[in-house]
């Protein structure tokens, strides 16, 4: 009886021994989520109006998964507004844990007829439970052929220092409402925005309102169609697309292109009598 329990003891003390260095399932399962959860993408149609101008136009984003722990995204646009064609395009490149952050690169640009709007810097997003957080900061050249809030003449071109730090919340998995603001062109912009999944896979609904100086206004909205797998509003933005950079600060570029307060350039003073 006494080797018998000792038999039993010690193949239990191994057993326990054993699994103290093996990690939960759960634990082990999301420290091995990739940077991006396989190839996907979105494709947006919106419509609205910045400033004193409508527009109307799509936009798409692929991401696409370089090893386990990096992913490359990159962005279109096309739109219609301020009376002339706009193209966009970006990319990013980032290393991302879905379940705790995301670091990287990100560029873009805006090209008309009227302006050239150009980006490029670091982004970032901190992920809890609810809450995300995040920003970018980096280099901004816009040249505008336009009358604008900032250009005290037409044919201007300046660098600047664009900034943007935002919050989203999740009430429900297939739920964001967020809040930002942005620094473009020495001014301020405040954004808020709501993004709702529906029951039918891929499809969601969004909105964006902005307020800022020189009397900037923006109100957009769509229609968003992910592609990929099966999952909630809030997974997506944690393993799949990071935001599409033409879109994120496309309504800003607004108040490069439009002066709200002005509806055409004051006329010359007269010359003083000699």
């Amino acid at each position: 009886m006494k080797r018998i329990f000792t038999t039993l003891l010690t193949a239990a003390l191994f057993a326990g021994s054993a699994n103290a260095g093996t990690p939960p399932p759960t634990l082990a399962a999301a420290a091995d989520q990739p940077a991006v959860d396989g190839v996907n993408g979105k494709l947006d149609a919106f419509y609205g109006a910045v400033n004193n101008s409508y527009i109307r136009g799509t936009s798409a984003a692929i991401s696409l998964p370089v090893g386990q722990h990096y992913g490359l995204q990159l962005d279109g646009l096309y739109a219609r507004g301020f009376e002339t064609d706009i193209l966009g395009y970006g990319a990013h490149f980032f290393r991302r844990d879905p379940s705790k952050y995301l670091l990287g690169l990100a560029a873009g640009a805006l090209h008309s007829t009227d302006f050239n709007d150009i980006l490029a810097g670091v982004e970032g997003e901190l992920y809890f439970d609810k809450f995300t957080i995040g920003g970018f900061v980096g280099y901004n050249n816009f040249d505008t052929r336009v009358q604008s809030t900032f250009a005290t003449r037409v044919n201007t071109e300046r660098d600047f220092i664009a900034a943007r730090i935002f919050a989203a919340v999740y009430p429900i998995d297939n739920l964001m409402i967020s809040a930002e603001w942005q620094n473009r062109f020495g001014k301020n912009f405040a954004v808020v925005g709501l993004e709702y999944q529906t029951p039918v896979r891929g499809l969601a609904l969004f909105v964006d309102g902005g307020l800022g100086d020189s009397d900037f206004r923006q109100l957009t909205g769509g229609v968003r169609y992910y592609f990929g797998g099966a999952k909630t509003l809030k997974a997506r933005h944690r393993q799949d697309d990071p935001e599409n950079i033409t879109t994120v600060f496309g309504g800003t570029s607004g108040a490069g292109v439009s002066s709200p307060g002005s509806s055409a350039p004051s006329a010359p003073k007269p010359l003083p009598p000699t």
